[in-house]
C-alpha cells in the first residue's frame, strides 16, 4: 500500500509541481504537445494551474489520509517520510533548476555548478522510491552495510538514466543542417540543464534518417559523459547490494563491488554486440562472486542484471521511442529533417 501511495498519489503530485514551475518554458519547447506537460495555451495559465494545484492538494490529502483512516495498517509515519523525502528532494531541485537554468540560448551552455548540482540531485528520486520497495521486501539495515550499498546504486543509476534521458530530449532542439546538427534554443526555453549534455553525444555526420530517430547513445560516448561517470558506480554497489543481498560477508560485498564496476567498464566501452557483453559480463560477475564465498551467487548477481540492462535498454533508444521503447521496431525511418523542414 505505502508503494502504491507513493507511486501513484505522492510522486503524481510532485510531477505536478514540476509542470507548475516549468509552464512557462514548457510552452516553448519545441516538443510542447508531445511532451504531455499542463497544456496551454499561456492565456490559460492562471485556470490550468489552479487547476493542477487542486488536484495536487487532493493527492496529497488523500495521501495523508490513508495513514489516519487505515490506522491498522500503521502506514501514517512511512507515509508523512515519504512525502517529506520526495518533497524536500523536489524543493532542492526546483531552486537548482531556477539558479541555473533560463540565462542563455548558446548550445551547449557552460555547466555551471546549478547544473551539475541539478544532474547529481535528479537521481535522489530513484533512490528513494528503489528503497521505498526494496525496505518492503528486507530489512535494510541488516546486514548494516545494505542500505548504503542499495542507496548508492539507486541513486548513481537515476543519475544516469535521468542525464541520459535529458540528452536524447535535447535532440528536440537540433535539426540537420549540410549534414550536421544544427542547434536552436533560445533563454527562454530554461533546458540548458539537458542542451549542456549534448556535448558528450557523438558526431551525426552520416546520420541517414531523421534526427528523433537518431538512437545516438547505443554505442560508446565519450568516457567523461555523466552517464558514464554514474553507471560504474551503480553497478559497483549494485554487485556489493546483490552480495549482501545473498547473505555474503565483506568478502563477497567486495567481490561483487570490484567486479560488477569493472565488467559495467568494458560494457560501456564497446560500440556494438553490448547484449551480448551484458549476459557474459553477467556470467563473470556470478562466478567471481561463487568464489569468493557468496551463497546463490546467480541470485546476487541480478541486481548488477537489472541496473545495467535497464541501462543499456534506455540508451538505446531515440527521442521518437523514449515514451515507447518499442516503436523503433514496427515503424521504417522518416527522410532526414533540416532546420527549414
Amino acid at each position: 500500500m505505502a508503494w502504491l501511495v507513493l507511486e501513484l498519489l505522492i510522486y503524481q503530485a510532485r510531477y505536478q509541481w514540476n509542470d507548475i514551475r516549468g509552464f512557462p518554458a514548457d510552452q516553448r519547447h519545441p516538443d510542447a504537445v508531445e511532451r504531455g506537460r499542463l497544456p496551454g495555451p499561456p492565456e490559460k495559465r492562471r485556470a490550468h494551474v489552479a487547476a493542477s494545484r487542486a488536484v495536487m492538494a487532493g493527492r496529497l490529502l488523500v495521501s495523508a489520509g490513508i495513514g489516519l483512516l487505515l490506522p491498522g495498517l500503521d502506514l501514517g509515519g512511512t507515509i508523512l517520510a515519504l512525502i517529506l523525502a520526495v518533497f524536500g528532494v523536489a524543493a532542492l531541485y526546483e531552486a537548482l533548476r531556477s539558479a541555473g537554468t533560463g540565462s542563455t540560448g548558446r548550445v551547449p551552455p557552460p555547466v555551471n555548478p546549478a547544473i551539475l548540482g541539478l544532474w547529481l540531485v535528479s537521481g535522489a528520486g530513484y533512490a528513494i522510491r528503489g528503497l521505498a520497495g526494496l525496505g518492503l521486501a528486507v530489512s535494510l539495515t541488516d546486514p548494516p552495510a545494505l542500505l548504503a550499498a542499495a542507496t548508492i546504486a539507486l541513486w548513481s543509476f537515476g543519475v544516469a538514466f535521468v542525464t541520459s534521458r535529458w540528452a536524447l530530449e535535447a535532440l528536440s532542439f537540433a535539426g540537420i543542417d549540410r549534414g550536421r546538427l544544427a542547434w536552436r534554443a533560445s533563454r527562454e526555453q530554461s533546458r540548458e540543464h539537458s542542451l549542456a549534455l549534448v556535448r558528450w553525444l557523438p558526431g551525426a555526420e552520416h546520420l541517414d534518417s531523421d534526427v528523433a530517430d537518431w538512437r545516438a547513445l547505443r554505442g560508446r560516448t565519450p568516457a567523461l559523459a555523466p552517464w558514464n561517470l554514474a553507471l560504474p558506480i551503480a553497478a559497483a554497489s549494485a554487485g556489493a547490494a546483490g552480495a549482501l543481498l545473498a547473505g555474503s560477508g565483506d568478502a563477497g560485498a567486495i567481490a561483487g563491488a570490484v567486479a560488477g564496476g569493472a565488467v559495467s567498464v568494458i560494457v560501456l566501452s564497446l560500440e556494438e554486440h553490448r547484449l551480448a557483453a551484458w549476459l557474459a559480463a553477467g556470467v563473470v560477475l556470478t562466478v567471481v562472486l561463487a568464489a569468493s564465498g557468496t551463497g546463490r551467487p546467480a541470485l546476487a548477481a541480478l541486481p548488477w542484471l537489472a541496473i545495467v540492462g535497464a541501462h543499456l535498454f534506455f540508451t538505446a533508444q531515440s527521442l521518437s521511442t523514449l515514451g515507447h521503447p518499442l516503436r523503433h521496431a514496427f515503424r521504417p525511418a522518416r527522410p532526414v529533417r533540416g532546420l527549414g523542414a
